[in-house]
């Protein structure tokens, strides 16, 4: 494992040069075999799903690792997406002469090598792997023991189509099953750049406690949605189911719903019907309770901190919108939060007053995703702030070196 971290580290300092003609052939062969050899990548990934309801995984786990002709066109849409995407490695900004005459501006470089260490989703291979290809980085991939054969046809699809045009050593797809790699993995500072956890409270702590190079942690997503005292009911309804049940299991999915203590009368009776149809359920507070006949769940203290990653959603009332930027800041994790609302001041308040990686007005929480904001696709969240913050596609995944030009300019 060494050694393949070293060929990584070697061929990294060849890939500023890599030109978009070698990068758009190897994409066009990724989508080629990704198609060619669909049948085979599902008969594996039904594998790792046999074995994984066998395990008593969590349905969220088991929708996360599902492969199928669906989520394989998104794979394949998200890499002809990153092939299309402008060129940013090498490219210049910034630029600007002084009173010398020194011609200054930075540049997009890559990372180098980077380590992603991940859990369930096998679709972050090709994600990976495209990303890394655009923004010309090795990448060592370490997926989890729950998607083993998922993750070995992807591998082998991958390097089959780098070897003809550079090293396969530039994406390197690890034995998902040997955990132990890990802790060797997190020690080889000298040839890995920077580590990104993506999984788990255990994984991403662990991760952060024994790395020997900078983490980039993509941690949990306990995401709110605020309801506003002016907010539209209808629009608010239509945003809220969007957000919690379209697919439960993801980081971008609410769960927790906050209300305005005066939206609550009109919205109750409906919200409550509404997600019953959805197989939702709901863990509400006193207030909440009060004002509806159904029998719901009362929420515990428990539940304002717990990402639940299921088909589950507790609502916090409070008595205005300081009260919701409070709770939110409380419990929140830096991933997504939303604030549904026809009042400009009320939204503008809660934009700056909210940390999070992506800030909604009106919008479905859903959105905080690379696809969906021109990335193409995402090498995951970063809710940590340094160096990215956010969804990071392929120019998140450089960074800025000054470029600067005289003609034989001596300082004074």
């Amino acid at each position: 494992m060494k050694e393949q971290v070293k060929r990584a580290k070697t061929i990294s300092k060849k890939l500023l040069s890599l030109d978009r003609e070698v990068k758009d052939k190897i994409f066009d062969e990724l989508i080629e075999n990704l198609d060619k050899r669909r049948v085979e990548i599902i008969d594996q990934n039904k594998i790792d799903l046999k074995l994984a309801k066998d395990n008593d995984l969590s349905s969220a786990m088991v929708d996360r690792l599902e492969l199928n002709d669906e989520r394989i066109n998104q794979m394949i849409d998200g890499v002809r997406a990153i092939k299309e995407q402008p060129d940013v490695v090498g490219s210049f900004f910034d630029e600007f002469e002084n009173k010398e005459g020194l011609k200054i501006k930075k540049q997009r470089v890559p990372l180098g090598v980077i380590l992603m260490i991940f859990e369930s989703r096998p679709n972050v291979v090709i994600d990976s792997a495209a990303l890394a290809i655009k923004s010309s980085n090795s990448i060592i991939l370490k997926g989890g023991k729950e998607a083993t054969y998922s993750n070995k046809v992807l591998g082998d699809i991958i390097e089959e189509s780098i070897r003809k045009y550079i090293s396969p050593d530039m994406v390197i797809v690890l034995d998902s099953n040997d955990r132990s790699q890990i802790e060797n993995l997190l020690k080889l500072n000298e040839y890995i750049d920077v580590v990104i956890p993506r999984g788990g409270h255990g994984l991403i702590n662990y991760v952060s406690e024994n790395a020997k190079m900078p983490v980039i942690a993509h941690f949990k997503g306990l995401c709110h949605m605020y309801v506003d005292k002016s907010a539209n009911i209808d629009k608010a309804i239509n945003l809220i189911e969007n957000a919690k049940t379209q697919r439960p299991g993801v980081c971008n999915a609410i769960e927790t719903l906050i209300v305005h203590k005066d939206v609550l009368p009109k919205i109750a009776s409906k919200l409550v019907n509404n997600l019953k149809e959805k197989g939702t359920e709901l863990r509400v507070d006193n207030s909440f309770n009060l004002e509806s006949p159904e029998s719901l769940s009362i929420a515990t203290d428990k539940d304002w901190e717990t990402e639940y990653l299921e088909n589950i959603l507790s609502v916090k009332t409070v008595n205005n919108i300081d009260d919701a930027i409070e709770h939110i800041s409380k419990f929140g994790s830096n991933h997504s939060e939303c604030i549904i609302s026809e009042d400009d001041d009320a939204c503008l308040k809660f934009l700056n007053n909210v940390d999070a990686s992506c800030v909604m007005v009106n919008a479905s929480t859903r959105f905080n995703d690379g696809g969906q904001l021109g990335l193409g696709a995402e090498i995951g969240i970063s809710t940590t702030k340094i160096h990215a913050y956010g969804p990071m596609g392929a120019e998140q995944m450089t960074t800025a070196r000054y470029v600067v030009v005289g003609d034989g300019h001596v300082r004074k």
